[in-house]
């Protein structure tokens, strides 16, 4: 069975992803109500990756 850091580099993993999706959304969002939303979320999800990166196992 995988370690919990296994599963932490996984989520890292899919946050960077999540966020370059949003990155996209954001270059193709038009109205600015819409773009503080999506980097909103950015903000947050990077917020996460800093947490997680200081997990150690």
């Amino acid at each position: 069975m995988p370690k919990a850091k296994q599963y932490v580099d996984q989520s890292m993993s899919s946050v960077q992803s999540t966020v370059n999706t949003l990155q996209q959304a954001l270059n193709a969002a038009e109205k600015p109500d819409n773009k503080n939303k999506i980097q909103q979320a950015i903000n947050s999800l990077n917020s996460a990756s800093q947490q997680l990166s200081g997990y150690q196992d």
